[in-house]
């Protein structure tokens, strides 16, 4: 699989297209931030039923949900970066080292619902915290270097066996036939390693991802909202999709719902936010186009 392929499969969380990175207005950014410190952090801290509150800043609502459920995990010990993407796309993904990018259609599509957006959010910060990027790569190299000796070996053996059966030179391009079917199987090997790492990899975030919302006390159902908004697009699942199909997830979701009982985790939460009670602190990062949420340490 082409390099930029994989690539592709690792940037992409929820199961849809990833596209462009948009270039925002670095001032337009600046002046959105400004204007945050005077938010309300205010949020549904009920099980039952979502609170659902409009926001007319995206900006805003992503900072809001998103400091919370960084403060509620204890995951405040370093930056967080939030990109919103001017793409009318239904996605978002965990990009380079501790940035999330969401699109503006995805945003859209589940405006107003607190718990859906703690949700996607989540789920992000654990590809993130659970180190799937640099799983997924270190992997990749190591699997690579081992099919390529494999394929190596597979075709001296080959050499050596023609040689055995006749003295009759091996033509040019029976050798070359030969090396592309080694190297298709190989290929082979390695998409259907990589993507099941990939479908194992969506699973444990969106568990991961569904005890940190609980832990900053969202309604349980916003991942299951979202998974079911998602399931009404048309779908482009295939059988080498690097994700699993939604109705797997949604599943998979139901039971992770029953695994955990939501009191505890969200015990254990407010306890956090109680101790650590002032939000975190943002500004414009350093790469101009993306919200930073500062650690607790600059917050103090």
């Amino acid at each position: 699989m082409a390099s930029s392929y994989i690539r592709k499969f690792l940037f992409t969380t929820l199961g849809l297209s990833s596209s462009v990175l948009l270039n925002l207005n670095t001032s337009g950014l600046a002046h959105a931030i400004n204007t945050l410190p005077s938010l309300s952090t205010t949020t549904n801290s009920s099980t039952s039923t979502p609170r659902l509150q409009p926001k007319n800043n995206n900006l805003k609502w992503v900072y809001s949900v998103a400091e919370r459920v960084i403060r509620a995990n204890g995951l405040d010990e370093h930056p967080w970066r939030f990109q919103i993407t001017d793409e009318y796309n239904f996605s978002a993904y965990a990009g380079e080292l501790n940035k999330i990018v969401i699109y503006k259609g995805l945003l859209d599509q589940i405006h107003g619902d607190d718990a859906t957006l703690a949700f996607i959010i989540s789920h992000e910060l654990a590809h993130h915290t659970q180190r799937h990027l640099a799983q997924q790569q270190e992997t990749e190299a190591s699997l690579k270097e081992k099919l390529l000796k494999q394929a190596q070996s597979e075709y001296n053996n080959w050499i050596a066996q023609e040689r055995r059966k006749s003295k009759t030179p091996i033509y040019p391009a029976t050798k070359d036939v030969m090396k592309q079917q080694i190297i298709l199987q190989k290929k082979q090997e390695f998409d259907r390693t990589i993507q099941a790492l990939s479908r194992q990899h969506e699973f444990q975030a969106d568990e991961i991802g569904y005890t940190y919302m609980i832990k900053a006390g969202y309604d349980p159902n916003g991942g299951l909202r979202v998974f079911n908004l998602l399931s009404r697009l048309p779908s482009d699942y295939t059988e080498n999709s690097s994700h699993p199909p939604t109705q797997q997830r949604i599943y998979a979701l139901n039971q992770v719902m029953k695994k955990y009982s939501w009191l505890p985790l969200w015990i254990d939460g407010n306890e956090r936010l109680k101790n650590n009670p002032q939000p975190l602190k943002l500004d414009l990062s350093e790469d101009r186009v993306s919200l930073r949420i500062n650690s607790r340490f600059i917050s103090r």
